[in-house]
């Protein structure tokens, strides 16, 4: 199912989610310090959709949001999840994935 995103919105597919851990580059596993204050941090989504009234990003662009500047996310698949992120608290925008 395609969602389309209207007027100033813009949905996303949140990057590097939370989980229970994480892997570094060279295969180790390191907790992930989500819930601990240590955690709180921005958060990299894929552009999924914006609205027609958006100008600084495209779909298929990756932006940096603030931490927790995004809706709890709607599943629209089996395996697939948006998110409805705050305009105002995109912080940075890339054309590349971002390295985690």
């Amino acid at each position: 199912m395609k969602v389309k995103a209207f007027g100033n919105r813009i949905l996303g597919q949140m990057v590097n989610p939370p989980g229970l851990y994480k892997k570094s580059k060279s295969g180790l596993l390191i907790a992930d310090k989500d819930m601990d204050e240590s955690g709180i941090k921005p958060r990299w989504f894929k552009i999924y959709s914006v609205g027609d009234d958006v100008d600084f990003c495209t779909e298929g662009d990756y932006v940096l949001v603030a931490h927790g500047r995004w809706s709890r996310g709607v599943e629209i698949g089996p395996d697939e999840k948006v998110w409805l992120l705050d305009n105002k608290d995109c912080l940075a925008i890339s054309d590349e994935p971002p390295a985690d």
